[in-house]
């Protein structure tokens, strides 16, 4: 039951950051902070669309 929880955490806090990132704009600063800010958002959504698919994993694998 504790998987299936935290699998359903998963894929709504992982979804809700994928979903958000398509309506926010990547930075538009010049030079290496500008770089630095577009690598951490990407690197956000990359990591959230692991935590969805991990959730939906353990989301409907449960505790078998």
């Amino acid at each position: 039951m504790r998987n299936r929880i935290f699998g359903i955490i998963g894929i709504l806090w992982g979804g809700g950051i994928v979903v958000s990132s398509f309506f926010r704009e990547m930075p538009v600063a010049d030079g290496a902070y500008g770089e630095g800010q577009v690598v951490g958002q990407v690197t956000a959504i990359i990591l959230a669309a692991v935590m969805f698919i991990a959730g939906v994993y353990y989301a409907f694998k449960g505790d078998k």
